[in-house]
This record gives C-alpha cells, structure tokens and sequence, in this order.
C-alpha cells in the first residue's frame, strides 16, 4: 500500500481496515502524528475496551528485546477484542522486528508505529511504502484550511462564535503543532465561556501570553549553559506570579522535543527539518545551538533530572521552587560542561 493520501487520512483512521495490521504514522508535526496515533489506538480497541488492549513501546524496548514486538502482537486477547500495539520510533534501531511482523501480519491486534519526520529514502518509511498489507501516513503542519476546521469544532463545542478578526491573530500565533494548536483554542474557550463570542481581546489575553514567551526564554538559557541568565529570568518569572510548575513542564516538553530531533539528525535529516515549523522563527537558531550540544544521552538524563523535580516538587511544596531552579541549573552545568569541553 502507498503513502494514504491527505485528503483519505481521516477516512483511513476512522474505519481500520483489517487486511492493513501495521501503519507507520510519522511527520514534522510531532502533535498531529500523537494525535493521529492516539485517535487510531483508539478507534482499534473499541469504547469501554479492556485498558491491557493497548500496548506502549519504543524503540529502545525493542532493540533490547526484539522478540517484544512479536510477543505483544501475536498474543489472543484474554478477553476478546482487538489489541493495539504502540511503537514510539526514535534513533537508531533494528528494523528486523517490524520486518519480520510484515512478512507474517498478526490477526488480533494492530501495530502503530509512530516517528519524527521521516525523509522517503528513510530505511522505516521505505519499509512501509513497500509493504502491501502496511499504510504509511505522513502528518505535515496544519494549513489554513485544518486551523479553521479545528477551530470551528473547539468553538461549536464550547457554544461560541469567533469573528473573522480573531480567527486571522488565532491562526498566526497557533499552528506549528496539532497538540499544542487544539489545547490554546480549548483554553481559549474556556476563557471566553459566556461571552458567546471569541474577539481579538481574547485571543491577545489567552494565546499571545507574554509569560509563555518569557518561560521559553529562561528554558533556552539553561539549555545554552547559561546559568546566569536562567537563575536571573527564573527569579522574575516567580515574582510575576508564573508557577515553577510551569517552567518545570515547559522545560519537559522542550527536551522531549529535542529528544525526538537529536535522534532525527542523527538519522540524517537537516536540523531545521528536524525541529519542523513549530519553533516560532526567532527562537529556532537557539534551538539549533542547543541541538549540537545535547546528544540523545545527555537528553534522557536531563529528562530524568526533570521528571525527579516535578515529583519532588510535588512531593516538598514549600519549597517547590527552589527544587526546579535546582534542576534546571543542574541542566545548564551539563550544557556549560559539554561546550566547554567542544570548544
């Protein structure tokens, strides 16, 4: 089967086809490949489907166990139904797994791969275009076209209308991500919930929030090893109110990102393909520094660093700040370290 084409994506997604078991869904769009793999979990599992019926894996999973795709695949549900295996794709990895589930489909479950951009002489995209019982489906950033659908579903949804003003400085400041464009337009919604119309006023308060900006500000700096400058922009972030929580889960998501682009480059693809339109055009060329000074490995860790802070965070709430400044300078130590050493 060939790439699905854009116009049949939905179709496709909506109604599985039980001859095509393994879909490769990948794309610079990280938000909408999520989206689009979560929605086909999903629909292949069935309202009220038993929670063991959807299976989450990547690729380190199976490069330590190559059998684990196979295992999970040709397993006869307990209790009936169809499974869903999830495969999160990232770095380099043996493809003999999936090879092997192409050349003998299961008949109980679906397998879903999911990966960043994917060039068409990319080994895994290559794979499923070649493949007769596999679909590959390729996500690209929303066009105008798929904003102003998602809009109109978020506010028909909440009751509300949005004039034609606020609909054009919604669609410029949204758009680079599915995830992130649907959750500003839900929080935009939830704003504007019993004023019946969405106006400009509301988008300039909700989505074109300075604060954001400052936030990816003071991720930046520490991401650059800049020690100095995030503890500075950190401490102003606190006064004005801005929760550590905030800086905490942006910095999350922000090396998640990396993570997925570090591996992309590594794979081949150009940096600026890798990190995709969703890093507004002024930020990209610190993004891009970062991207040559953190490798995959120093990424998890700086991932693991994060996820222990939010929990400590959590956990010791009185202190809750000075827990994440911790860890986000620990972060900018890495960063200092690795380019000095380069330098």
């Amino acid at each position: 089967m060939v790439e699905i084409r854009a116009a049949d994506i939905d179709r496709f997604l909506s109604r599985p086809d039980p001859s095509v078991r393994l879909v490769l869904i990948c794309g610079n769009d990280s938000g909408l490949v999520s989206e689009r793999a979560a929605a086909f979990a999903a629909r292949v599992a069935g309202p009220g489907a038993d929670p063991l019926s959807q299976v989450r894996l990547d690729s380190s999973d199976l490069s330590a166990d190559p059998q684990r795709l196979a295992d999970e695949a040709y397993e006869i549900p307990l209790f009936g139904g169809t499974r869903c295996i999830s495969v999160h794709a990232s770095g380099n990895w043996s493809l003999a797994p999936v090879e092997a589930m192409l050349a003998a489909p299961p008949t109980d479950a679906y397998v879903v791969i999911s990966a960043g951009d994917l060039r068409k002489t990319a080994p895994l995209r290559k794979l499923f275009t070649a493949a007769k019982n596999a679909a590959a489906i390729v996500c690209y950033a929303d066009d105008a076209r798929a904003l102003d659908r998602i809009i109109d579903q978020e506010a028909e949804t909440a009751g509300l209308r949005i004039g034609n003003d606020a609909r054009a400085a919604l669609k410029e400041l949204i758009g680079g991500d599915r995830l992130a464009s649907r959750s500003e337009i839900a929080k935009l919604c939830l704003y504007a919930t019993g004023n019946g119309e969405i106006t400009v006023d509301d988008v300039r308060a909700v989505v074109g929030d300075a604060s954001a900006f400052a936030v990816d500000e003071a991720v930046d700096a520490a991401a650059l090893g800049d020690a100095d400058g995030f503890s500075r922009l950190f401490r102003r972030l606190i006064a004005a109110g801005t929760g550590d929580f905030a800086v905490a889960g942006a910095a999350l998501r922000h090396f998640d990102m990396l993570h997925r682009a570090r591996a992309a480059v590594d794979g081949g693809t150009p940096a600026d393909r890798a990190l995709g339109p969703q890093i507004f055009f002024r930020r990209k060329p610190l993004v891009t520094r970062q991207l040559s000074i953190w490798t995959v490995p120093r990424i998890e860790r700086a991932l693991a660093i994060l996820n222990r802070a939010v929990i400590d965070s959590r956990l010791k709430s009185a202190i809750s700040a000075e827990v994440v400044g911790q860890a986000m300078l620990s972060l900018a130590a890495v960063a200092a370290s690795t380019r000095r050493r380069a330098a």
